[in-house]
């Protein structure tokens, strides 16, 4: 017989959480496991998980936090849910509410943190909450060393409560990718050398310093072309960059929002830049990498990291110095070459089927607990 888990995410989206939890689920090992999803609420991007393979639960809108902990905590009961399986930081807090109900029954609970959450948790109350719920907790998942540092120093959890398993590496989400048709879709001629950033519109991935970057680099450098691939999370920042976008001539810089041929795209790039100010792990960069691409990005977080000396590493919010690594590498194509066999190399070092055999041992071990 099977052992149920549900793994608890906030909302379907194209961003990062959602394809880890896909991936997870579609290497789950089914002969132990009958995983399922939870949706604390409605949104877009439920297409990624068109033709899945496990049970899908979307909370009914309009019900709020307390209405969404409480359906979850019925799907919970009525599918005899034996782990449950939360992701980021509102799913880590409403999820272990839901399973609080549940614990008397023997139901796990596994906290899995993908980022720097210190912007949430200088809220008092939130930060309160996650040490509390740390109590009724089994295991947590850091998704790098950096992200288990960062929950250690807010939360005070402890080393053996908490274990590092990365995240793997797509490779179908890459498959029959095609550089031609890619640079056609973009629009982009022999000449050009194109930079490419793929991450959410919101402060966290430091869009507004690429933009400005590329406005400073434009005058000397005519023949690049930046490009962003990415939702508008933050529609207002949106709106603001497209506004200085149209600053550049030529279209040189421009906000494609969230593309399904992302493998031709990443193709297409020359250089990927990633200056976010916090991150996690940075799943676009280790996809850049394993497309051969010369990566520039913070030195922040899990992106030292994951990267491992392949990457042009910046200081976060400083337009002045990606401007000047765009430059070096926009001449340098001998460089670019370089860092990206080196990238490319790093890359294989990534792999889901690892990284959901850990879980899976994770929680066996926690089953095997009385």
């Amino acid at each position: 017989m099977t052992i149920g888990v549900t793994h608890v995410l906030n909302t379907p989206g194209h961003g990062g959480v959602p394809r880890v939890v896909r991936a997870l689920v579609s290497r789950t090992d089914r002969k132990r496991y009958a995983p399922s999803v939870f949706f604390l609420k409605p949104g877009e991007g439920i297409d990624l998980f068109s033709g899945f393979d496990a049970p899908l639960e979307v909370a009914e809108e309009g019900l709020g936090k307390m209405g969404a902990i409480a359906a979850l905590a019925g799907f919970l009961e009525a599918g005899d849910i034996s782990v449950l399986h939360t992701h980021s930081f509102r799913p880590n807090l409403y999820g272990r509410l839901a399973g609080a109900l549940l614990r008397p029954a023997g139901l796990r609970i596994v906290a899995h943190y993908h980022n720097d959450y210190a912007d949430k948790w200088a809220d008092p109350s939130a930060i309160t909450l996650e040490r509390r719920l740390g109590r009724i907790t089994d295991a947590r998942i850091a998704v790098s060393g950096a992200v288990a540092e960062h929950v250690k120093e807010w939360t005070g959890a402890e080393p053996a409560n908490l274990s590092v398993i990365r995240n793997g590496l797509d490779l179908d989400r890459l498959a029959c990718a095609d550089r031609a048709r890619g640079r056609r879709a973009l629009g982009l001629e022999d000449g050009h050398v194109c930079i490419g950033l793929v991450g959410r519109i919101c402060a966290q991935k430091g869009i507004d310093t690429f933009v400005e970057a590329a406005l400073r680099l434009l005058p000397d450098q005519p023949q690049a072309r930046f490009v962003v691939l990415g939702t508008e999370e933050d529609k207002a920042l949106a709106a603001r960059l497209r506004s200085r976008a149209a600053d550049a001539p030529d279209q040189a810089i421009r906000l494609l929002g969230h593309r399904e041929d992302i493998g031709d795209i990443l193709a297409a790039f020359d250089i990927l830049a990633a200056p976010s100010r916090w991150e996690g792990f940075g799943l676009s960069v280790v996809e850049g990498m394993a497309m051969g691409l010369p990566v520039i990005a913070s030195d922040v977080g899990g992106i030292p990291e994951v990267t491992q000396g392949t990457a042009r590493l910046i200081p976060p919010d400083d337009p002045g110095a990606l401007a000047v690594e765009f430059g070096a590498l926009i001449g340098d194509s001998s460089l670019r070459l370089c860092l990206g066999r080196s990238a490319r190399r790093q890359a294989q070092s990534f792999d889901w089927s690892t990284t959901a055999r850990l879980v899976d041992g994770l929680y066996d071990t926690l089953l095997a607990r009385p």
